[in-house]
């Protein structure tokens, strides 16, 4: 059946997740018509939240309402697009609570110290044996060495971007650390941080890690803030910003076509409801969901390839919630990490202007594939029980228990966003912004600073509609 065109516009962006937002928006503020169409029933995509109403601890005690962000919730400092967003919005922060202890679970071996490291150590070190923190010291100054060596930008300019991207980051690993903790040290520094991933160490390229580290420092403090109300509320602000009819959601894209030479809108947008004229497209997706579109012209092949080979990472997120944050009167932080079977990491995310205690708990990689392919209460008894392993047995018993299963969600099929295999940066990393014609790329994975966060989100959003805007004239 041939489907009627809609109204032509300027541009159509495809996929409303936050950079896809912020680059609709940013259009209209350069004076373009545009419309903005997302294949799932809610605008945000990797920005979602949730209110939960819980019962009071005591009988007939007032009910509350707690927010949890199943997807992305942290802001830092130096993430200034993002602030400025959250700033317009009236959106307002609070300090991450770290006030107490962190807890280390490593070899079975339980301790606390008034520290903390995530790609850098804050404070005192852990109480593991000296030889262990030596050895894992040494090497992230041998690592932090490489990553000061990388220009601004995508790393495959860098003139060593072949050699290190033939290496995966376990490769790193085995040749520069030589005791247990050290060699975990790393590998939980991967899965945790991500570099867009999560990833297992032996997945991902080294160059790619490099990079992480260069252009979203764990130094800048990423998770210094929290949201009142969460993150999650943002994407129906933006949603609102652009005014009626121009959001259609639930109607995925099916195909791009760049067929009408010398006609004023001469790409096409196809979905199974309508055909979209416009003047030119920004696509505002991971890679890997990109690659499921059909274009004409095709993609060239490094843009193929690359769509094809930067995984979505493995990861899903719990929230627990509480009636209190307990943890607090042992003085422990709720920040825990070691190597338990499920739960790397944990942090405390309770906003302090409804008393509940909220713990934001990570499963990812391997851990996520055995943990996702268990039934319900099995996967609920073993994350908690990781909890209790970290900060004692309170953990077992909350009052809301609310997994986001990343990787089976679709059109987006992963968190926190996309990762590179060895050897995909040096042969594909020019496709990454090249446009295609009057196709324009968007998405945290395209970002040159802070990829992998909202702040690489808004940042690419962006760009890529004033490069649309400066290609239309």
């Amino acid at each position: 059946m041939t489907l009627a065109p809609a109204q032509p516009v300027d541009a159509v962006v495809v996929g409303a997740g936050l950079s896809g937002l912020v680059a609709a928006r940013s259009l209209q503020l350069a004076g373009r018509s545009v419309r903005l169409i997302e294949a799932t029933a809610t605008a945000g995509g990797r920005m979602v939240g949730e209110r939960l109403q819980l019962a009071g601890e005591e009988p007939g005690a007032d009910r509350r309402h707690a927010w949890i962000d199943l997807g992305g919730q942290w802001v830092g400092p130096t993430q200034t697009r993002y602030l400025d967003l959250l700033d317009r919005h009236g959106i307002r922060r609070f300090e991450s609570p770290h006030s107490g202890d962190t807890a280390l679970v490593f070899g079975e071996r339980r301790c606390r110290f008034a520290g903390f490291f995530q790609g850098f150590p804050e404070g005192q070190p852990p109480a593991v044996p000296s030889v262990d923190w030596d050895d894992a010291m040494a090497a992230l100054e041998q690592f932090l060495e490489l990553v000061a060596q990388l220009p601004p930008g995508h790393p495959h300019h860098h003139p060593a971007a072949a050699e290190l991207d033939r290496l995966s980051f376990q490769d790193w690993i085995d040749a520069h650390t030589h005791t247990p903790f050290a060699a975990w040290y790393f590998a939980y520094f991967c899965r945790a941080v991500g570099f867009l991933g999560p990833a297992e160490p032996e997945q991902v390229s080294l160059l790619h890690v490099l990079w992480g580290q260069r252009t979203a420092s764990q130094g800048e403090h990423p998770e210094e803030f929290l949201l009142h109300g969460g993150a999650g509320q943002l994407p129906a602000l933006l949603a609102a910003e652009l005014g009626e009819g121009v959001l259609r959601l639930g109607e995925p894209v099916r195909a791009i076509e760049q067929v009408l030479p010398g006609a004023e809108h001469s790409v096409q947008v196809h979905t199974d409801q309508a055909r979209y004229p416009c003047r030119a497209v920004i696509v505002a997706m991971p890679p890997a969901q990109a690659g499921h579109l059909h274009f004409s012209p095709a993609l060239p092949a490094d843009r193929r390839q690359l769509n094809d080979g930067m995984a979505m990472g493995a990861c899903a997120k719990v929230m627990v919630v509480y009636a209190s944050p307990w943890w607090r009167l042992q003085g422990l932080s709720g920040i825990a990490i070691g190597d338990r079977p499920t739960v790397e990491l944990c942090a405390d995310s309770s906003d302090p202007e409804n008393g509940c205690g909220v713990l934001a708990a990570f499963v990812v990689g391997h851990r996520y594939r055995r943990w996702s392919a268990l039934g319900d209460a099995g996967r609920r008894q073993a994350l908690l029980a990781d909890l209790a392993a970290y900060l004692g047995p309170q953990a077992l018993e909350p009052l809301a228990y609310v997994e986001k299963d990343w990787p089976s969600v679709p059109f987006v099929g992963g968190a926190y966003a996309g990762w590179m295999p060895p050897g995909l940066w040096s042969r594909c990393g020019e496709a990454m912004r090249r446009p295609h014609g009057r196709v324009f790329w968007a998405g945290t994975e395209v970002a040159e600073r802070w990829p992998g966060f909202f702040e690489g989100a808004v940042r690419s959003g962006e760009e890529a509609a004033a490069a649309l805007v400066q290609q239309l004239g």
